[in-house]
C-alpha cells in the first residue's frame, strides 16, 4: 500500500516537473525573443525619428520641392483626451519626484496641464494655427483609425492603437527662435514636447503647381490602404517605423503622390535606456530625389507667353522620347499656401484653379482630330495618298443645315482635294467622307491607337481618359472625323498625337520622370513612310503655304518664320460654363453662365525636316470669331521660338 502511494506521488511529481519544464522551454526558447523584447521595452524609452522627404527636381537640377528643418509642438494624445489612467500615472510620478502628498501632487498636475494648453495656444498664435480645429481633426483621425482596426480585427478589447499613446504635432512648423522660447517653458508643463521636424517647401510657389502637387496629413482610408506590411506584426515599433501613423505626411496629388514610395523615406528609432545610461540610434533613411523631364525655365516662358486673363494650357514634348518639357495649366495657385487658401480654391467654380487642364480636362479636339482621321483613312487602305474627294461646301448639297464645310460660310468650296490638301485647308467635307467610309468602330480603333482611350500615362492622379464615341450612327463617325460631337481628349493626348506623327508614325507614351527605366517599344500606327510624309506635308502647308488655315498668322506682313513649323488649327464648339448660382448642388440650365465661346486649338511639331518638339495650345472660351489659327496660332508661334531659345530646336 505504502509503495503504491509512493509511486503515485512520484508520478505526480514527475508530471508536475514535466509541465514546469515544458513551460520553461516555451517561455525561454519558443517565446524567448518576444519576452526579451518586452523586457527591453520596459527598460528602454523609444522615440521615432522623422525621415527627410526626397526632393523633386527639374531636368536641370533646379529644386521644385524640398524639406526644410523646423520644429513641432507635440502633445500626448492622452493629455488631449483627458485620459484618467494617464493622469493618475502622472500624479504618482509627481508624488515620487517631489515627495508630495496626493492632493498637492494632483493640484500641481492640474496646473501643469493648464500651462501645457496655454503654451500650445501661444505657439498657435505665433504661427497662425487654428488650434481648436487642428485638435478636433486630430481626435477625429485617431478615432477613425481605431474604428478601422476594430472593423478589420473585430476585437474591441484589443483595439488599442499606437496613435492613442503617441505625441502628435498640434502646432507644426515652428522656427528655431519660437522653438527655443517654448522649450524654456516646458518644465512647468506635462505631456508637451518640442521636436525636430520638417516642412515641405516649394521654391517656385505657383510654377508647375499642378504637376508638382502637395503633401498633407495621411487620412484613415490611406492608412488602411497603405499599411499592408505585416512582416513585423510581432514588433510594433518596427511596424510603426515602416507604416504610416496618424499625422504622417503623404503626397496628395501631382508628383508628390505619384512618386510617394520613392520620396517618403523611412523613419528612424532612438532607444534610450531608463536613467539615460545608454543611447542607441537607428538613423532615419531619407527619401530618394525624383528628377522630372520638366524645364522650369521653359515653364516660365510658357506662363509669360499665354494671353493675360485667359484660361487654358500649353503642352510641349520632346519628339524622340516623349518627355514633357513644359506643361502649363492656367490659372495656377501657390503650393506654399495651398491649405491656407484651400476653401477659396475649392469654392472657385468659375476659373477652377485646381483643375489640371493639360491632363485632367477633356475638350472636343476640333480639327486637330483630322490628323487621326487622315491616319485612319490611309493606314486602313480606305484612301490612298492620291484619292480625291470633291468639296462643294456641303456633304449633302440638298440638306444644307448639317455637315457643311467651314468654307461654305463664305459661299465657297474647296473643289477636288487629296488627303494632303484636305489637311492644309482643313476641309470638313473630305473628313466627313472619311468618317462615312470608316464608320464609328474603325474610327474609334485609330483614336485608341493614339492613346485617346486611356489616361495619358504620366501616373498623375488627375489624369483622365478621352471619350471615344461608340454610337454606330453614321453621323457619329462624321463628327468624330472633324473632332466634334461626343469625341473628347486632353491637351496631352493631342500633343502626343502630334509627336507620334513627327516620329514617323510611332506612338510612345509621354514621360514625366527621368529615371533609368528603359524606353518602351514604340507602337506602329500602321502608316507607310509615303503616307506619313503626306500627312506631314499637309501640316507643313497649313503654316507655310498660301491658303493654309494658319498661313496668315505665321507669315504676317511677309514675315518668314525662323523655324519651319508643321501644325493643325482647331476650333471646337463648347458648351457654356455655368456655376451653381441657385445653390441646389447641381448645374442646370437655370444656373448663371460665366463663360461661353469656342475652344481654340493649335497643335503641331517643329522643325519640319527634323522634328524635335511637339506641342498643343488650348485657349478656353474665345469670343465669336476667335478661331484656332487666329487665337491659338500666335501663342504657338511664341512657344516654338521659346523652345529654340532654350536649345530644344537646333
Amino acid at each position: 500500500m505504502y509503495k503504491r502511494r509512493l509511486k503515485i506521488f512520484m508520478a505526480i511529481m514527475a508530471l508536475a516537473f514535466a509541465v514546469i519544464f515544458a513551460r520553461l522551454v516555451q517561455l525561454q526558447i519558443i517565446q524567448g525573443d518576444e519576452h526579451r523584447r518586452q523586457y527591453e521595452r520596459l527598460l528602454q524609452k523609444t522615440e521615432l525619428l522623422p525621415a527627410v522627404r526626397g526632393r523633386i527636381l527639374d531636368r536641370a537640377g533646379s529644386i521644385l520641392a524640398m524639406d526644410l528643418p523646423c520644429y513641432d509642438l507635440c502633445m500626448d494624445y492622452r493629455l488631449i483626451k483627458g485620459d484618467l489612467r494617464w493622469q493618475r500615472s502622472q500624479q504618482r510620478r509627481i508624488m515620487r519626484e517631489g515627495k508630495l502628498e496626493a492632493q498637492a501632487a494632483l493640484a500641481l498636475l492640474h496646473q501643469r496641464v493648464a500651462n501645457a494648453w496655454q503654451l500650445a495656444r501661444t505657439a498657435a498664435q505665433w504661427t497662425g494655427t487654428d488650434l481648436d480645429k487642428r485638435v478636433s481633426k486630430l481626435v477625429f483621425r485617431v478615432e477613425a483609425i481605431r474604428q478601422a482596426r476594430i472593423d478589420r480585427l473585430g476585437d474591441v478589447a484589443g483595439s488599442e492603437i499606437r496613435e492613442e499613446f503617441d505625441s502628435h504635432a498640434v502646432v507644426p512648423a515652428l522656427d528655431e527662435a519660437m522653438a527655443v522660447a517654448l522649450q524654456a517653458q516646458l518644465d512647468d508643463t506635462v505631456g508637451v514636447a518640442i521636436r525636430p521636424s520638417n516642412r515641405r517647401h516649394y521654391p517656385f510657389a505657383a510654377l508647375a503647381c499642378h504637376i508638382v502637387g502637395v503633401t498633407g496629413q495621411v487620412n484613415p482610408a490611406e492608412q488602411e490602404m497603405l499599411n499592408i506590411d505585416e512582416r513585423h506584426e510581432d514588433d510594433p515599433l518596427e511596424r510603426a517605423r515602416r507604416n504610416y501613423l496618424g499625422g504622417d505626411m503623404i503626397g496628395k496629388f501631382g508628383v508628390e503622390r505619384a512618386c510617394e514610395s520613392r520620396l517618403r523615406g523611412q523613419r528612424g528609432i532612438r532607444r534610450l535606456e531608463r536613467g539615460g545610461r545608454d543611447e542607441q540610434v537607428d538613423p532615419a533613411l531619407p527619401g530618394r530625389d525624383v528628377r522630372l523631364t520638366l524645364d522650369t525655365a521653359l515653364q516660365k516662358d510658357l506662363e509669360a507667353i499665354f494671353p493675360a486673363g485667359s484660361n487654358g494650357c500649353i503642352v510641349v514634348l520632346s519628339v524622340p522620347r516623349g518627355e514633357v518639357l513644359g506643361m502649363l495649366s492656367l490659372p495656377t495657385f501657390d503650393l506654399n499656401r495651398y491649405y491656407a487658401d484651400y476653401e477659396l480654391l475649392a469654392e472657385d467654380q468659375k476659373d477652377l484653379p485646381t483643375l489640371h487642364r493639360a491632363v485632367g480636362k477633356r475638350y472636343p479636339p476640333g480639327s486637330t482630330a483630322k490628323v487621326v482621321a487622315a491616319t485612319a483613312a490611309l493606314a486602313s487602305g480606305t484612301f490612298t495618298t492620291g484619292t480625291t474627294v470633291h468639296c462643294s461646301g456641303y456633304l449633302f448639297p440638298n440638306v444644307r443645315d448639317r455637315f457643311r464645310c467651314w468654307i461654305a460660310k463664305q459661299y465657297g468650296s474647296h473643289g477636288d482635294l487629296t488627303c494632303e490638301e484636305a489637311i492644309k485647308h482643313s476641309c470638313n467635307v473630305f473628313f466627313y467622307t472619311v468618317g462615312n467610309r470608316m464608320g464609328t468602330r474603325r474610327m474609334g480603333d485609330y483614336f485608341r491607337l493614339f492613346g485617346f482611350g486611356d489616361p495619358p500615362g504620366l501616373g498623375l492622379r488627375s489624369e483622365v481618359a478621352g471619350n471615344i464615341p461608340t454610337d454606330p450612327h453614321a453621323g457619329t463617325a462624321r463628327f468624330m472625323a472633324i473632332g466634334q460631337g461626343a469625341l473628347e481628349a486632353t491637351p496631352l493626348h493631342v500633343a502626343n498625337m502630334m509627336a507620334s506623327i513627327a516620329r514617323g508614325g510611332a506612338f510612345l507614351p509621354p514621360r514625366l520622370v527621368l529615371d533609368d527605366s528603359p524606353d518602351p517599344a514604340p507602337r506602329s500606327l500602321g502608316l507607310s513612310s509615303q503616307q506619313v510624309q503626306a500627312i506631314q506635308r499637309g501640316m507643313y502647308k497649313v503654316v507655310n503655304e498660301r491658303g493654309g488655315t494658319a498661313y496668315k498668322v505665321f507669315h504676317a506682313e511677309g514675315e518668314e518664320p525662323e523655324v519651319e513649323i508643321c501644325g493643325k488649327t482647331g476650333t471646337a464648339q463648347t458648351a457654356p460654363q455655368r456655376i451653381d448660382s441657385n445653390q441646389n448642388d447641381r448645374i442646370d440650365l437655370e444656373d448663371d453662365i460665366v463663360y461661353q465661346g469656342d475652344t481654340a486649338w493649335f497643335a503641331g511639331f517643329a522643325p519640319y525636316r527634323n522634328p524635335q518638339i511637339a506641342f498643343a495650345v488650348v485657349i478656353e472660351y474665345v469670343e465669336k470669331g476667335g478661331s484656332g489659327g487666329r487665337t491659338a496660332g500666335p501663342v504657338a508661334k511664341k512657344v516654338v521660338a521659346a523652345c529654340k531659345a532654350r536649345g530644344y530646336i537646333k
